[in-house]
């Protein structure tokens, strides 16, 4: 009886165990209904209903965290993920109990600035580099960085170009790190470099891009003892000026007013000082340029063609410094420095023309300005920028700047018999601009930074003209005056992100608003002569015109595989002016894909939308600026743009070649009605005075540039072909635009010399500019309108022109030449320049214009040009 039983107990016993052991699983379905409920709390009540096991350290583990959850027949396993793996705690069954642990990450993020350990200057475009993984990223527009790696990586390889190289090793840790690094400046470094963020060109996603050390700017040859960043953006591939000696861009086929000029991320509405011949960048402030053709990031909006980002100097943080350059036309200052030292800095900066004050006397004695007659001819600009320090995370930039144009003539001739008549002419053209910004850097965490900027500018365009004629017995007398002014003002505000969350993403996102006050120019004209002159309706020239203009976008640089990298973005953008409102989505793409051998192929299509106009008189080629909104009669410009391209970087890093072929198409772009003069009539709105049009370009650019080595340099060559067509104009055909260009070739070549000598060359060379000539004339039979100065009178020929554009100016080509010699005595630099504008004197059209010759008694065609050779030297002295 015995064993009988015992026999019985030990089948019950093994029935017994796997029961209990498959009393749960993780397929077992629960339902669970809690409500602010701590873990602790929750891993009771999981015990109590369905029998489970919890094994957890206190000390560890906070249990203490606050959890809700509802849930209907679940498997048991997601119902515990979701409660505890967002709290950071891991799940695993192990025998009949659930072993609750502390996540342990797998990687790590590194974050924080690079900067000159000098100054500390945060480097733009740095590269922070994995060697181990071959992968990196690049510091953004204000030194920040964010990388996320395996725990077990060992080193990063800090590195900016013209700085040494630092590595970094990494003790395995689970915590992520907050670091700033300090670059030395290289002291060997002999070379003049342009280069794309410092990182070999088929690294990149990004095309159509090219970012401009301020080296290469100053090693330039001078204009009048000026380096200009404008000017050396024009010897770019794709981009050409409006003329011979002007710092106007046009881009692909773009006009000025598609360009986004921005200082400080605030943007500039007329760059150009004395009619182009130099830029408002005062180049011994500059501290990156950005300049990107097409393939627009998202975070770009408001313009058709390029965007031109400039960042100046924030100020050392650790010493004072100073730089005095005197040359032939100005003199400018710099002046930078700590406030408090490693907390806060300042740099201020100046200049001045002062050919006024030598030359003006001069100029009137040549021009018959007469004893009372003077001539003035200057501008002047300045800058001032703060910046402080308010913890590891925050950071806050004040900058401003100011500059104005002044052009004016007085005339008081000498007269024969000054007691029969009186005669006098005064005449003012002026401009200017006004930017201030405020930005405010925060890094929410070791993968988030933000930045909120606001910020105001501000341009003025002012032309005024009276000319008086009386004889003494009032017997005959002209008196006109003219006057004409127009003015934008913009107020920004801006909230941006940076967020990199991972190795294979970088994102961007943020949110944009701008309002813009126009005041579309107020024309007075009078004239008070014995003829009687019909008065002008200036009325709704005195009206104001407020916009708004918002703009939302998020891009995401994503690497897919090994080979193939994408950026894909959308720009939103509305824009409210009464009575009407527009609404634009802008899809932005672009695509990288390796190759071997060091080449890449890349694509990119991008769409932008324009909601401000420029208005410039057609007639002549000095500035009349007006800038306009899109109304309920006049659309914004909108334009698609696609490209592809091949780049490759040499194993040593030493060249880089790329090719690049574009097409874009423009529409609604606008223009003055034919040969309309802003002087002739103020009768009619703006709006009903422009006819709106299309237009397209296509081209292709070769880029080939050597980037190290004391011999550096580029060549570049773009074949581009741009047209435009309007209803109504030119019969409605397609004409080629005012500034198509079919060649242009650059050559820039710099080498230096030991310590002491360095020499500069560039040669350029591009196709003539369109030209419309009358094909006839016929003797016009009444005075025409009294608003055409100076009145028509009978018999006199009046020219008939069957097209647009129907013949081309003859080629520009020009050698400019660049000699410096540099020296140091203990803290003080020294350098003296040499430079030869137009070198072998080319007569470089400027425009054509017909001219009475008295001795044929015929109208011949004169070609002006302006700028012959021009030597300058300029001294510049740093401490």
């Amino acid at each position: 009886m015995r064993f009988p039983a015992i026999r019985c107990c030990f089948i019950i016993l093994l029935i017994w165990l796997p029961m209990q052991a498959m009393a749960w699983n993780w397929r077992t379905k629960i339902s669970l209904h809690v409500k602010n409920k701590t873990l602790s709390e929750v891993c009771r009540l999981l015990e109590q209903r369905y029998d489970i096991h919890f094994s957890y350290s206190r000390d560890i583990l906070q249990m203490e965290q606050v959890v809700s959850i509802d849930v209907d027949h679940v498997p048991l396993k997601k119902v515990v993920e979701r409660i505890f793996e967002s709290k950071g705690i891991t799940c695993k069954k192990v025998g009949d109990q659930i072993v609750l642990s502390a996540y342990r990450s797998t990687h790590r993020t590194i974050n924080g600035y690079v900067q000159d350990s000098r100054t500390g200057e945060k480097l733009i475009g740095a590269t922070v580099a994995v060697p181990r993984f071959k992968s990196g990223t690049v510091t953004n527009e204000y030194g920040f960085y964010s990388i996320t790696l395996p725990k077990d990586t060992c080193s990063l390889l800090i590195s900016f170009i013209g700085y040494e190289q630092q590595q970094l090793k990494l003790q395995e840790t689970d915590k992520n790190k907050q670091l700033t690094f300090q670059l030395n400046p290289s002291n060997t470094l002999k070379e003049v470099e342009v280069t794309d963020d410092g990182i070999p060109l088929q690294e990149q996603t990004q095309m159509s891009k090219v970012g401009i050390a301020l080296k290469e700017v100053k090693a330039m040859p001078k204009l009048l003892g000026e380096s200009d960043v404008i000017r050396t953006i024009q010897s770019l591939p794709g981009i050409s000026a409006g003329g011979d000696g002007a710092s106007s861009l046009h881009v692909r086929g773009g006009s000025p007013d598609q360009n986004l000029v921005l200082m400080d991320g605030t943007p500039v509405y007329n760059s150009t000082h004395i009619f182009g011949i130099f830029s408002v960048f005062n180049p011994a402030l500059i501290k990156n340029v950005d300049l990107y053709k097409g393939a627009f990031p998202a975070r770009y909006g408001g313009r058709l063609s390029s965007v031109v980002d400039i960042a100046m100097k924030d100020g050392d943080m650790k010493k004072y410094h100073g730089e005095v350059s005197i040359g032939f036309l100005a003199a400018k200052f710099m002046v930078e420095g700590p406030i408090f030292k490693n907390k806060t800095s300042f740099v201020i900066t100046g200049r001045r023309t002062y050919a006024d004050l030598i030359a003006g006397p001069v100029f009137a004695d040549q021009l018959d300005l007469g004893e009372g007659g003077r001539l003035f001819a200057y501008f002047y600009d300045a800058n001032i920028k703060i910046n402080h320090i308010f913890s590891p995370k925050d950071r806050m930039y004040l900058s401003a700047y100011g500059g104005q144009d002044n052009f004016r003539m007085r005339k008081r001739p000498l007269l024969e018999n000054p007691k029969d008549y009186d005669e006098q002419l005064d005449f003012q053209l002026g401009w200017g601009n006004q930017v201030y910004s405020l930005r405010w850097n925060h890094i929410f965490n070791p993968k988030l930074f933000s930045n909120v900027s606001t910020g105001y500018s501000q341009y003025f365009f002012l032309t005024d003209y009276s000319y008086l004629f009386n004889t003494k017995d009032s017997s005959e007398v002209d008196d006109w005056y003219g006057k004409y002014f127009s003015k934008i003002h913009d107020g920004t505000f801006k909230v941006d992100f940076d967020y990199r969350p991972s190795p294979r993403h970088s994102a961007r996102f943020g949110l944009h608003a701008i309002t813009h006050i126009f005041e579309p120019g107020i024309t007075q004209f009078r004239n008070k002569s014995r003829t009687e002159t019909p008065t002008l309706d200036t009325t709704y020239n005195k009206e104001y015109t407020t916009s708004l203009e918002l703009m939302l976008y998020g891009e995401d640089d994503w690497k897919l595989t090994d080979s193939l990298y994408v950026n894909v973005g959308l720009h939103a953008s509305t824009f409210m002016v009464f009575p009407k409102t527009y609404v634009s989505l802008q899809p932005r793409i672009g695509m990288r894909y390796v190759l071997p051998r060091n080449w890449a192929m890349k694509l990119s299509y991008t769409h932008m939308a324009q909601y401000i106009h420029l208005l410039t008189n057609s007639t002549n080629y000095l500035p009349t600026d007006l800038w306009v909104p899109s109304t309920d009669k006049v659309r914004p410009m909108t334009s698609k743009q696609a490209a592809f391209g091949l780049g490759k970087t040499s194993n040593n890093k030493a060249w880089e070649m790329s090719a690049e072929v574009y097409y874009k198409s423009m529409r609604n772009v606008i223009e003055y009605v034919d040969n309309y003069d802003n002087f002739q009539s103020a009768t009619k709105q703006w709006d009903e005075k422009v006819i709106m049009g299309d237009g397209w370009s296509y081209g292709t650019e070769l880029l080939i540039q050597k980037k190290k080595g004391s011999f550096t340099g580029w060549i570049g060559y773009t074949w581009a072909h741009s047209q435009r067509r309007f209803p109504n104009v030119n019969n409605g055909e397609a004409f080629p635009y005012k500034y198509d260009r079919r060649h242009d070739l650059e050559v820039t070549l710099m080498k230096k010399f030991k310590k002491h000598w360095e020499i500069a060359a560039s040669w350029e060379y591009t196709s003539g500019l369109p030209l419309t000539l009358p094909t006839s004339s016929y003797e016009s039979i009444d005075n025409g309108s009294p608003f055409d100065p100076p009145p028509l009178e009978t018999g006199k020929p009046v020219d008939y022109v069957n097209q647009r554009y129907n013949l081309r100016m003859k080629e520009m080509h020009r050698l400019d030449l660049s000699f410096t010699y540099s020296w140091q005595r203990r803290r003080v630099k020294n350098a003296f320049n040499l430079s030869l504008y137009n070198a072998y004197n080319r007569r470089n059209p400027y425009f054509y214009y017909y001219s009475y010759n008295k001795d044929s008694g015929k109208r011949e065609l004169t070609e002006f040009s302006i700028l012959p050779v021009l030597p300058s030297l300029t001294y510049t002295l740093s401490f």
